[in-house]
């Protein structure tokens, strides 16, 4: 059985990230409290909880800057769900509580990177309030950020509590540690692309599979190897399904950032006015005419946010070079790959005598719908 390229109607995106909502979020509750119980002592306890994992709470959206309880955003807890319903479709519906160390796990390395992320990029607000560096300073958001990163871990190796085998967990924290190394690699890349003007397509699609991809890519096949643990080429399907989606996100974003960003509620063309060097912007480096790419190269390369005459130029430039339509073509190529991989895993998922993965992977499937009707593709 495959998916097709309507990928089911029967639910929504929405529908799907609250499907697992309140059970991620208890999971995470449960891992910070827990660390707070288990790590502090004496005098040094009402204190940690207090600032350090306050400062956790401000950043996930639980609680305020006076670290009163608030209903801030929480985000879309997009990675953790992706590792549920890859378990569930994997191994049924018991597998999803056996894989929540590892959803929780994903998404605080998720944080732990947007933490570090607003500190080297200078982000002074995350979803509309100041970011954790911004109210406590650089030095404590890297703290917060490290103390996220060893919660994740600590997390993951909590899986053998749930009944999964220890040489598996194991298996699976190296890959998890692989994964945010490629995740230190990717904004390596990011941030040195920024002053380049060498970078080709080929190059910016390495660095963001390794930046936006590879911890989709991880979440997904944590998932699949823990509901089927003997059966890894299911779990190689779903991370490769994770990884093209991811990409496939990233693209969708860089098309958005240019071309629909005032229906975003962001400042039209905004990814031009910063100058951001997305995929479009590449591929009219690449292709354009040497008048065009000359253009484009000042336009760029020039100190500064872009001035609204020079984002008119740019968006021109960006037409005539096909740079739009090359941007859409790589987008319907991922999401062609995760579409292929998602129907091997469910064929390989149907052979097993589990629950009927169908649901699952229609769930996932939507995940498909989602990036294509949002950027045309």
């Amino acid at each position: 059985m495959t998916l097709g390229k309507n990928a089911l109607q029967s639910t929504d995106i929405a529908a799907v990230l609250d499907r697992y909502r309140a059970l991620i979020e208890q999971g995470m509750q449960e891992a910070l409290a827990t660390a707070a119980r288990v790590t502090t002592r004496e005098a040094a306890t009402e204190e940690l909880r207090a600032s350090l994992y306050g400062q956790m709470d401000y950043h996930l959206g639980w609680r305020d800057a006076s670290f009163t309880p608030s209903q801030g955003h929480r985000g879309k807890l997009l990675r953790p769900t992706l590792t549920l319903l890859a378990a569930e479709l994997a191994g049924g519906s018991e597998a999803v509580t056996r894989a929540l160390p590892a959803a929780v796990s994903v998404e605080l390395v998720h944080n732990f990177s947007l933490i570090h992320d607003d500190i080297e990029d200078g982000d002074e607000e995350r979803h509309h309030r100041p970011t954790l560096w911004r109210l406590w300073g650089q030095a404590q958001a890297i703290n917060t950020g490290d103390a996220l990163f060893a919660l994740a871990r600590m997390q993951l190796l909590g899986l053998v509590r749930r009944g999964v085998d220890p040489a598996l967990t194991l298996r699976l924290a190296e890959r998890l540690d692989a994964v945010c190394l490629e995740l230190c690699e990717g904004q390596h890349l990011d941030m040195s692309f920024e002053a380049r003007r060498d970078v080709t397509v080929a190059m910016y699609l390495d660095m963001i599979a390794r930046k936006t991809a590879a911890l989709m890519r991880c979440a997904t096949e944590l998932g699949g190897r823990i509901g089927a643990p003997a059966d890894e080429q299911l779990g190689e399907r779903l991370g490769a399904f994770g990884l093209a989606l991811g990409l496939a996100f990233q693209i969708r974003d860089d098309l958005l950032g240019i071309w629909q960003a005032q229906e975003l509620g962001k400042s039209a063309a905004g990814d031009v006015r910063r100058k951001k060097m997305s995929l479009p912007v590449i591929h009219a480096l690449e292709h354009a005419d040497q008048r065009d790419r000359a253009a484009l190269t000042r336009i760029y390369f020039k100190r500064g946010p872009a001035s609204d005459e020079q984002i008119g130029q740019a968006l021109d430039i960006l037409e005539r070079s096909g740079a739009r339509a090359r941007a859409h073509d790589a987008l319907r190529e991922q999401i062609d790959r995760a579409r292929e991989s998602l129907d091997a895993a469910l064929s390989l998922a149907q052979r097993r005598p589990a629950s009927d993965p169908r649901a699952s992977a229609n769930a996932l499937g939507e995940f498909l719908a989602y990036v294509s009707a949002d950027a045309g593709a």
